[in-house]
């Protein structure tokens, strides 16, 4: 039984630090974060423009007389 604790706790803190050492490497999430709210930012400009020139077209069509 001691034996099979001891294996579990030195596991543990073998799998603690491997984790530990993973979360510094990717600490760069911050600038992912930045990248993905321009991304979105860029996109809903471009979604704003499509409805504008959708908008314009539609008033174009509809002054149309046939």
């Amino acid at each position: 039984m001691t034996s099979s604790l001891t294996r579990l706790t030195a596991w543990l803190t073998v799998f603690l630090a491997d984790a530990r050492a993973r979360a510094r490497k990717e600490a760069d999430h911050g600038e992912v974060v930045e990248k993905v709210i321009i991304v979105a930012a860029a996109a809903a400009i471009a979604i704003a423009a499509m409805a504008a020139i959708a908008l314009a077209v539609d008033v174009k069509v509809g002054s149309i007389q046939l």
